[in-house]
């Protein structure tokens, strides 16, 4: 989906699914799976069809198959990625919730690959793995054997320096894309401050979603859309989404082709997108 046209886009719901108790992250995978972090029930619930009951792992705790408040998924198809906020990891799974293995460098004594709180996580298509680090407001970055390699958006630099991060995507063209306060922050694949987006433009964001079609952020009342460029295409206040569920809050995003799936606290709303010529 390229946001060529911007005058008279339409949405369309085209079904419902999932029930959960506070969700908070949504991920489409390159297989067709859906994939969702519910942070109320600590849970993580991969489908992989919307019309058949998910495979669910989690529940409260700090065991290998338990979270306390997911925050964050990733997967390059294979293995699966979890940032496990409050207890300050990142649990890895392979593609069928099968428990792998625990990331945890908060009492590494290399003191730069620390990190607390981790809010996001996000893979790159060289299997390089990036974790946002709320506690320490940064972007840490690992290799594909999970050596640490750099951090970035600290206080290196003020036009990229983070304040409030809480979600974070490296895109299939290297370009990492950080969520922050009401700002988008883009970086190179080396960390290097490249631009902000939505500034003036977003209030309250909650997530977002970006490919080479464009990008997508929800506010808990709005769906904001951007080229790939950044440059603002037009804004959609929920009101004017006609849907069977309660949109109210929106939680997060995810969108392939033309197709939208809107994340609710409860439930994943899927929405043709369609423009009128």
């Amino acid at each position: 989906m390229h946001f060529t046209v911007a005058a008279d886009t339409l949405l369309s719901e085209e079904y419902v699914f999932g029930s959960f108790r506070e969700a908070h992250r949504v991920l489409l995978t390159a297989q067709g799976s859906i994939i969702v972090a519910d942070a109320g029930e600590h849970s993580i619930s991969l489908f992989t069809s919307p019309r058949q009951k998910p495979k669910t792992v989690g529940g409260y705790g700090w065991g290998a198959t338990s979270f306390d408040m997911p925050t964050g998924i990733a997967t390059d198809g294979i293995t699966l990625y979890v940032s496990d906020y409050h207890n300050h990891r990142i649990q890895r799974f392979d593609r069928n919730l099968t428990y792998l293995s625990t990331f945890f460098t908060r009492d590494t004594n290399v003191v730069a690959a620390r990190f607390g709180y981790p809010s996001g996580v996000a893979l790159s298509r060289l299997g390089d793995l990036f974790v946002l680090d709320s506690e320490n407001a940064r972007v840490l970055k690992f290799n594909r054997s999970l050596l640490f390699e750099r951090s970035f958006g600290g206080i290196e630099t003020e036009r990229g320096k983070l304040k409030n991060p809480s979600k974070m995507i490296v895109t299939t063209d290297d370009r990492v894309f950080v969520l922050d306060a009401d700002r988008l922050l883009e970086f190179d694949y080396f960390g290097n401050y490249v631009r902000s987006i939505g500034d003036g433009v977003l209030r309250n964001a909650r997530g977002f979603d970006a490919n080479k079609g464009g990008i997508v952020v929800v506010s808990d009342s709005a769906i904001v859309w951007f080229q790939q460029d950044g440059r603002f295409v037009r804004s959609h206040s929920i009101s004017e989404i006609l849907a069977s569920v309660l949109l109210a809050p929106l939680q997060d995003v995810a969108f392939s082709g033309d197709t939208l799936y809107l994340l609710t606290p409860r439930k994943v709303v899927v929405l043709k997108v369609i423009t009128r010529p």
